[in-house]
């Protein structure tokens, strides 16, 4: 389980940026500094033209709960849909939308839960894609009749807590497409999928086709320094910041964007991604070769090295 170190142990390229940029400067994000401004252009280069802003934090947990105060501002509604089993972090606000550590009793009523996209669930004749987004859609309308309205649709795009369902990919998108067209936003939480590690795309979301209106980051960013980030479209995150100040002591300080530089240059020098593809279609062939000799093995998912 390899979900914070995605590059390896100890590796020595960021290792080495991590010491030498300890050496030379560490402060907070008063300031600027070169390698801030280069770490943000390399990542912000791994997403769609539109999504080129980034806030910089130190934990997932942090980047949720940010996303959630914008989709609050930009909506004017409170309701949130997530899945049964959601994790997206440990934050008061954030443990509110994280059905995993909760009894559904207690979730606020703003909240909102559906079933993971589980294609063991689907009727005769009926898509996945078609599945999701009803759920999502009665979501929606429940929301409406509690006087709350759905601010946005919140997933990890691999859902990776409710037991990893990442499969036909494009099935998200009707589900997002419905939320954006009632006003809601999609928030892509890709802690755990992003960087790479479903081996075709960078980020999970890419591989349904669709654009998030926020995308949050964590856990792999930094091989296990302390980062994260919250990326956006430019009139969401003006939008939030005439509404609200933000400021974060830690986030984006010098050495965590020398670490996150080095992750980014390890990924694309050791072709990770290929590595991924490749050894997951391997992984996923020979499990599907054992679970024809062992009834015992139910179901196979996943991509990449991302796999359950």
């Amino acid at each position: 389980y390899n979900n914070v170190p995605g590059v390896g142990h100890c590796h020595p390229h960021i290792t080495q940026a991590m010491v030498r940029q300890a050496g030379l400067l560490n402060t907070n994000t008063r300031y600027l500094f070169p390698v801030l401004e280069q770490y943000a252009d390399s990542l912000l280069a791994t997403f769609p033209a539109g999504l080129s802003n980034v806030i910089f934090t130190c934990t997932g947990s942090e980047s949720n709960d940010i996303a959630l105060r914008m989709a609050r501002f930009i909506s004017g509604r409170e309701g949130i849909i997530v899945t049964e089993s959601a994790y997206h972090g440990n934050t008061t606000a954030v443990m509110e939308v994280s059905p995993s550590g909760h009894k559904e009793a207690l979730l606020p009523p703003w909240v909102h839960t559906i079933p993971a996209p589980d294609l063991r669930r689907l009727s005769a004749g009926q898509t996945l894609s078609d599945l999701f987004a009803a759920d999502v859609e009665r979501a929606m309308d429940e929301l409406d009749e509690r006087g709350y309205g759905c601010a946005a649709l919140l997933v990890d795009t691999f859902f990776s807590s409710d037991g990893v369902f990442a499969d036909p990919p494009g099935f998200l998108a009707q589900a997002v497409a419905r939320v954006q067209a009632r006003g809601g936003l999609f928030i892509a939480d890709e802690v755990q999928p992003g960087f790479g590690r479903t081996g075709s795309h960078f980020w999970g979301f890419q591989r349904h086709s669709v654009q998030p209106d926020i995308v949050t980051l964590g856990k792999p960013m930094g091989n296990g320094f302390p980062m994260a980030a919250v990326i956006t479209r430019p009139a969401i995150l003006q939008a939030f910041s005439e509404k609200t100040e933000y400021f974060n002591t830690f986030g984006g300080n010098p050495v965590a964007a020398a670490v996150g530089l080095a992750v980014l240059e390890v990924i694309e020098q050791e072709a990770l991604m290929t590595n991924a593809q490749r050894n997951g279609d391997y992984l996923r062939a020979g499990l599907r070769q054992l679970a024809q000799d062992f009834p015992a093995i139910a179901d196979i998912r996943g991509a990449g090295l991302f796999n359950a």
